[in-house]
């Protein structure tokens, strides 16, 4: 009887030893709240540029200051406050073709998705000069994760200068891709040196076939405006143009109910409805899969910002997170709480646009810009409380001459594996003209 009471009695005292052990409290040495302790944020308002960064030339990996707990309520916070950015594949070229005309070696403004399959889809405008009649956007595609790609596909064309191309999947094989173009008299005379130097590049018998073909083209025709093509089938097949009132580089997102909302400034507005729009960012909403949108919101930002190119996500949580460009080349954010029905004040948040974003996997938001002075290069930047605050700047490219500026547009995808692709015109080496250019990289956790 005694020996079978002590037995008990180790058993008791036993138990009460591991229910101790599993109720100990407060972070272990080397934790991630610990870390957090000796690390700061950088607020909205903070919109100095950052110097430190590494680069991918540098290490292969950046570093980026943790979040400490009290800063942010989002979940992924605390979990994720101690990222790295690793670079898998440096800058390398998707396409790149140099020479003078008929060759069309200038790329510019591209945007990414990547579909179920992990297909990535890449469109850019390629042409002769950075403003030139000769634009037209082409699509690249990579099934290996963007390793190699394919010769490229043109898929719109105009009699005008195509510009800016924007892409968004919305699943199945549908996606939607946007361009916009001038008027084409701005290409025949115009008090900017910039829209008629074409000429200078081309034979006198080229340019006056151009101005011929002008002058046959109905007034329609010639006249710039923003518009958009749909495939149903991963881009195999295209529609006819849909003409839409406002513009933007990187083209409409996917909301979380499947509608598509297209956050832009107008664009020959009167052309595509009929009406004309004041300035400002306007919100539409397409409920169709694309082949119609509705004015849902304005935003109203003072004329004198210059505000030009828009962007917008809506995260998990249902927040929507906007930026917009402005003529001095900064980035201003702005939210909506209520699907784009109503939107918070502007404000300055940092030099260098247009901002391109992505909610990551982990809940990470990824805002993606170029930067044209001091320090070139495209960068990244991360918010962990849903796009309140944001990281210093992180650099997955820089240009080979520290004097170039004719380069940005950067946009990301990311995989199912959790990697992400970086998209962008930018020189190669010592060209004269910017290719279609990529950046393969990933989140680190320290």
């Amino acid at each position: 009887m005694n020996t079978t009471f002590r037995a008990l009695l180790s058993l008791l005292v036993l138990a009460a030893v591991l229910a101790s052990c599993g109720t100990q409290t407060g972070p272990a040495e080397g934790s991630t709240e610990a870390a957090t302790d000796q690390t700061e944020e950088l607020s909205m308002e903070q919109t100095t540029e950052s110097t430190e960064a590494l680069t991918a030339a540098d290490t292969g990996t950046v570093t980026e200051e943790p979040q400490t707990d009290e800063e942010s309520t989002a979940p992924a916070a605390t979990q994720l406050s101690n990222l790295t950015v690793e670079i898998t594949q440096d800058k390398a070229c998707i396409s790149r073709e140099p020479g003078s005309f008929p060759t069309l070696p200038y790329y510019g403004w591209p945007s990414v998705a990547v579909d179920e399959n992990d297909v990535t889809y890449v469109v850019v405008s390629k042409r002769l000069l950075h403003i030139d009649p000769y634009g037209k956007v082409m699509l690249y595609k990579s099934y290996d994760r963007g390793m190699t790609w394919d010769e490229g596909t043109c898929i719109l064309d105009t009699i005008l200068d195509d510009r800016d191309a924007g892409i968004v999947y919305m699943g199945n094989g549908r996606m939607l891709v946007t361009s916009f173009s001038h008027n084409s008299s701005l290409y025949v005379t115009n008090s900017t040196s910039s829209y008629v130097t074409w000429q200078s590049k081309v034979s006198a018998t080229e340019k006056q076939r151009v101005f011929d073909m002008w002058n046959a083209a109905t007034s329609v025709e010639r006249t710039g405006c923003s518009s958009y093509i749909i495939s149903t089938d991963y881009g195999k097949t295209w529609s006819e143009r849909h003409l839409m009132p406002v513009t933007a580089p990187h083209g409409p997102s996917l909301l979380k109910d499947g509608s598509l909302m297209y956050l832009g400034v107008p664009k020959a507005p009167k052309l595509a409805t009929g009406q004309d729009l004041a300035s400002g960012v306007y919100c539409y909403i397409s409920t169709d899969g694309g082949e119609t949108f509705e004015q849902r919101s304005r935003v109203a930002i003072d004329a004198s910002y210059g505000a030009c190119e828009a962007y917008g996500i809506q995260l998990e949580n249902g927040r929507i997170v906007a930026t917009v460009r402005t003529g001095s080349f900064h980035t201003m954010i702005f939210y909506s709480e209520d699907n784009g029905y109503t939107w918070s004040e502007a404000k300055d948040l940092t030099y260098g646009a247009p901002a391109q974003l992505l909610q990551a996997s982990n809940g990470v938001v990824i805002m993606t810009y170029s930067k044209r002075s001091n320090t070139t290069g495209q960068v990244v930047r991360f918010s962990y409380d849903n796009g309140d605050k944001w990281t210093r700047e992180l650099y997955v490219s820089r240009p080979a001459s520290s004097t170039d500026t004719d380069l940005g547009y950067p946009a990301t995808a990311q995989y199912s594996d959790g990697s992400f692709i970086t998209v962008y015109y930018q020189k190669w080496e010592s060209d004269s003209k910017p290719s279609l250019m990529r950046t393969l990289w990933q989140f680190k956790q320290n």
